[in-house]
């Protein structure tokens, strides 16, 4: 597979966030009207692109969104990617696949959420990650088991940071997305950014090598 890295350069976040937007309101728009799914990932980062994206996506009705990681805990938790998720497209009719916790078992977790995926999405369209400061995608860290699986999508993985464990895409669904963006915004991304450009061994630069192409949105020069 031929590793190729396109670098979106903004002058600030609000302007790293509206072409994000754009550019996955522009592929749906390109997509004529076939059933069309949407990676989101968590944390602050995300949130005003998705803010901007119920005005530049016109139609939810035939949207998939589901979610790339979660930390295992109740969806009521302040900590929880898809309450911030779920809050943020609240308002739209797009069918959200929420990630299970049962309190019981995060495999089993991670093997009914790979199941909603199978049943619900055909293709993986669209994909947002964001980046660690450590290299970490989704919840990927560096030293953690779910970097060596190769078989399954969706997987439990102990971290210990924040919560003991999360459920998370593995390289294998994170490479079979078509159109992968990793927004990354802030001085504090300058450094890891660059590391990962430049090669380093990091989680980022594992699944640059598994991808035919990845897309860098920043307001860094890098």
């Amino acid at each position: 597979m031929t590793e190729e890295v396109d670098i979106y350069k903004a002058e600030n976040h609000q302007e790293a966030s509206s072409c994000l937007s754009n550019l996955i309101a522009n592929d749906i728009s390109s997509n004529k009207s076939e059933p069309y799914s949407i990676g989101l990932s968590g944390g602050n980062t995300p949130k005003l692109a998705y803010s901007m994206m119920l005005n530049d996506i016109k139609d939810f009705s035939n949207i998939a969104l589901w979610t790339i990681d979660e930390r295992w805990l109740p969806i009521t938790d302040e900590n929880s990617n898809q309450k911030m998720i779920n809050s943020s497209f609240k308002s739209t009719n797009a069918n959200i696949l929420e990630i299970p916790f049962s309190d019981e078992d995060p495999f089993k977790d991670a093997e009914t959420y790979s199941k909603l995926l199978d049943d619900n999405i055909n293709k993986f369209n669209t994909g947002i990650i964001g980046l660690g400061d450590d290299g970490h995608i989704a919840s990927l860290f560096p030293g953690t088991a779910a970097l060596n699986e190769k078989t399954k999508l969706i997987v439990a993985n102990e971290v210990n940071i924040v919560s003991k464990w999360r459920i998370t895409a593995s390289y294998k669904l994170l490479s079979k997305i078509s159109k992968l963006y990793l927004l990354a915004t802030g001085e504090n991304k300058r450094e890891i950014l660059k590391k990962a450009i430049n090669g380093s061994e990091l989680p980022i630069n594992k699944l640059f090598k598994l991808r035919e192409n990845t897309v860098i949105i920043t307001d860094q020069d890098i």
